[in-house]
This record gives C-alpha cells, sequence and structure tokens, in this order.
C-alpha cells in the first residue's frame, strides 16, 4: 500500500470516535457477541434444514439455502473481525492486506444478500405469473445461473476499488492501524454506489411487492367469486354447500398473511439499510459532519439484517418453522429422543 500524502493527517483524526470506557466496551461486547451467534444460530438452522430436508428441494428453497449461506459467511467471517476492531477503539491490528480481504468479503456479502432478496421477490411474482409452467421454465439451471450471476455481481461491484483504489490514485487513503475503504470519501463513486446499492434494489423489490400483492388480490378475488357461483349452484345440495364455502376464508388468511409478510420485507430492508446509505454519502461529502461512533453503529444496524432474514424468509414457511422449532426444543443431536409430536410428517 501506498504512503499517505502530506497534510491528511489532519482529515482523518477520529474526531468523531467517542473514546470507549470500561462499562462501554463490555456492554459492546456482549451486544456484538449476541449478534453474532443470534445470526450464526438462524442462518445455519436454515442451511441445516434444506441440507437435511429432501422435500426441501423447490427452486424457492434453493434461494433461501443461498441467502442462509450468504448471512452464514457475514456473521462467521466479517463480525468477529468488526467486533475485534470495535472493541479495540477502531484500531485495525491485522495489517492491510487482511484490511482489504475483510473489506472485499463485507461488501461482496451485503450486496450478495440484498441481490437474493430480489432474485426471491421476482421468483415468488414469477410462480404467481407462470402459473402450472412455472415448473417448467424456473429450474434449478435456472436458479444456479441466477445466484452465480448474482455473486459475480456482487464481487464487481466494490472489490476492484477496494483492492486497486490506492494504486489508481497514486497513494493511500487510509492511516496507517485503520481499515475502512480508500473510496470513502470520493463523492462520486460513494454516490453513484449507493444509489445503485440502496435506492434502485429498494424501489426493485418494493415494485416486485406490490405487484406480487396484486396478483395475490386478484387471484383472491377471483376465489372468491367462483366459491359464491358454487356454492350458488350447490343451493340444492345441502352436503355440499359446506364444502364449496370453506375455501373462502382460507384464501382470505392466505391474502392476509402474504401482505403482512411482504410489508415486514421491504420494511425491514429499508430501515436496515437506509440510515447506513444516507450517512455513507453525507460522509463523502463533509467528513466531520457525521459522529463516527453514530455511523458505526448504523453500520451494525446494517447487519442486524442478516439475523432477521432467517425470521422474515424461512419462518415464512412452514417447513422451515418446524425444522427450527425441533433444532430450538432439542437442540439437534436430541432429536432420537424427542416426542412424535416435534418429528416432521
Amino acid at each position: 500500500m501506498s504512503t499517505t500524502t502530506p497534510g491528511d493527517d489532519h482529515n482523518k483524526a477520529d474526531e468523531g470516535v467517542v473514546p470507549m470506557t470500561q462499562g462501554v466496551q463490555i456492554l459492546a461486547a456482549i451486544g456484538l457477541v449476541m449478534l453474532i451467534l443470534l445470526t450464526v444460530t438462524g442462518n445455519a438452522m436454515t442451511v441445516i434444514a434444506y441440507l437435511r430436508d429432501k422435500k426441501l428441494c423447490s427452486v424457492y428453497d434453493f434461494y433461501l439455502f443461498q441467502l442462509g449461506i450468504t448471512d452464514l459467511l457475514l456473521s462467521a467471517i466479517i463480525l468477529p473481525f468488526y467486533t475485534a476492531y470495535t472493541l479495540m477503539d477502531f484500531a485495525w491490528p491485522f495489517g492491510s492486506a487482511v484490511c482489504k480481504v475483510y473489506l472485499v468479503c463485507d461488501f461482496t456479502l451485503c450486496f450478495q444478500s440484498i441481490m437474493l432478496m430480489l432474485i426471491i421477490s421476482l421468483d415468488r411474482l414469477l410462480l404467481i405469473q407462470l402459473g402450472h409452467s412455472y415448473m417448467i421454465k424456473i429450474t434449478r439451471r435456472v436458479g444456479i445461473a441466477q445466484v452465480a450471476c448474482a455473486w459475480l455481481i456482487s464481487f464487481l461491484m466494490f472489490s476492484p476499488a477496494i483492492i486497486g483504489w490506492d494504486t489508481w490514485v497514486g497513494y493511500s487513503t487510509v492511516k496507517s492501524m485503520d481499515c475502512v475503504e480508500e473510496f470513502a470519501n470520493d463523492r462520486v463513486f460513494t454516490t453513484i454506489t449507493t444509489f445503485i446499492e440502496f435506492i434502485i434494489t429498494f424501489v426493485c423489490m418494493t415494485t416486485l411487492n406490490v405487484l406480487i400483492y396484486v396478483k395475490i388480490k386478484q387471484r383472491a378475488e377471483v376465489s372468491s367469486v367462483t366459491s359464491i357461483r358454487l356454492q350458488t349452484v350447490s343451493t340444492m345440495n345441502s352436503a355440499n354447500r359446506a364444502a364449496t364455502a370453506a375455501p373462502m376464508p382460507s384464501v382470505s388468511r392466505r391474502h392476509r398473511k402474504a401482505a403482512k409478510f411482504l410489508a415486514m420485507l421491504v420494511v425491514a430492508f429499508f430501515l436496515s439499510w437506509a440510515p447506513y446509505s444516507i450517512t455513507t454519502v453525507l460522509i463523502s461529502f463533509c467528513d466531520d459532519c457525521v459522529n463516527t461512533s453514530l455511523y458505526q453503529f448504523f453500520t451494525v444496524l446494517l447487519w442486524m439484517k442478516s439475523a432477521v432474514n432467517p425470521f422474515l424468509y424461512a419462518f415464512n414457511s412452514r417447513r422451515y418453522w418446524m425444522h427450527f422449532r425441533r433444532y430450538l426444543s432439542c437442540n439437534g443431536r436430541l432429536h432420537l429422543s424427542c416426542n412424535g409430536r416435534l418429528q416432521l410428517r
């Protein structure tokens, strides 16, 4: 890494960092360790459930599996390094090479998580749109190709700049014992990448899920009309009347469940990414306008999305929920001693 240009020391001083007292360090350590354990546990259960259950073989389940792997890697690789970095008052002791590898993994995994959420939303829309032909057109091979393209895009989005920025500009913008991306204060690059990473993806995700909501609502209305017609036709047969009336509340419940799930999906993404994205752009224009400690909190808030993902996606599936309940109740290894009530059917 090239040496820092003279006169930059003042701009890179940690004026915004609030020094940690021993009490704050203990609280920060407990919070970060709990976040790591929660994220690792939730996503590990998603991965294990997919690998163990042969009935979780759809392309949608494959996407959930990939999302679980992405968030598991994020929590197992990135968060431990960040915890050490934070508890040492943001002094990076692992060297510049490890720092670049850390940043490449961090940015790639975070953006890959977003890409997979977009793929999952698109997959749900195609399922509704294509109907019976979905199984023919959206095969496992298509799913693998989509995930592979997402990984490539996620890597190319930030990694070349992380690896070679100091070489391109001829000097380093990062001081010794620090670990931040070289382009953090470049207004143009930061604004463009944030616009792509947050604004465009948020608009796409919202649009996809609104379309899903509309399609589900249309199908619910069609199902209700069909049920009413069937009920009218069968009024002469009291035995059939109860059977034809039953689908109506079922359709309504599914409609409400889908609406709540889609709302949580968009809101969780916005709440976790908006503070980080906005402050990242502000810092590129004015380095002293955002308190560094506050910015680090927004970074942790961003990573919390990886802990929430198993609840938003896998918990939406009854089968995943049954797996998770069994793992949490019996710790996985106690499977044989569990009551039959906890066994998957």
